[in-house]
């Protein structure tokens, strides 16, 4: 309600994979309002706090589904997920780029992300800070291996691979409040998009996104 809408208002949920921290309550929120699941098989299999699924859809990576006049394409990435994936989002002649949870940017990435008017990137850490921080060092290995998440570095080698001339808004997602600075993920950004730039917004954990029309 914060943003203008309701739960009920949703026509859909999609799922990237099966980690807490993107599926807690969406098996509740789905079952109370009569909402359509669309996940992986294996995300489905391996998401056990989902629960029971009335209005499941199995997607596969590389099949487009047709949503209300939304055209949206999973496709693969690289995490420790079962079978995750990150979505592209086309109606008419707008695309929507999404790319967040991945160890690397792979080709296919790159790829996807061609020509999008408006581009969702995870730059989930900052390096150094994540070296020197508090967490144990399998977990550091974990989020920087190929099967992790996106750095700011990384983040801002994908934006400077994809960027054009109508790409309009930029939101970077999943910055980490333990080893990321949003200013550090900012302006990493910024230097990657270079002279053409596009509006850039930072996702918070503590407040909900505005809504953002593509």
């Amino acid at each position: 309600m914060t943003i203008g809408r309701a739960p009920e208002d949703l026509d859909a949920v999609f799922l990237t994979h099966e980690h807490s921290d993107h599926i807690g309550g969406v098996g509740p929120l789905i079952r109370k309002h009569g909402i359509p699941l669309y996940a992986t098989e294996g995300t489905v299999q391996a998401g056990e706090k989902l629960g029971n699924i009335p209005g499941l859809n199995t997607i596969r990576a590389g099949e487009t589904i047709r949503v209300d006049g939304l055209e949206i394409e999973p496709y693969a990435t690289a995490h420790d997920a079962r079978e995750s994936v990150a979505y592209v989002v086309r109606c008419q002649n707008r695309k929507l780029g999404h790319a967040t949870d991945m160890g690397i940017v792979t080709h296919e990435v790159r790829e996807k992300l061609k020509d999008s008017h408006v581009l969702l990137v995870e730059s989930n850490h900052d390096v150094e800070m994540l070296d020197v921080g508090p967490y144990p060092w399998p977990v550091k290995q974990r989020i920087k291996g190929a099967l992790g998440h996106l750095s700011n570095e990384a983040c801002g080698d994908l934006l400077a691979a994809v960027s054009h001339e109508h790409l309009e808004r930029v939101l970077l997602m999943h910055l980490s409040q333990t080893n990321n600075h949003p200013e550090i993920a900012r302006v990493t950004a910024l230097q990657a998009l270079g002279s053409r730039t596009p509006h850039l917004d930072l996702a918070r954990q503590d407040q909900p996104t505005e809504l953002t029309e593509v």
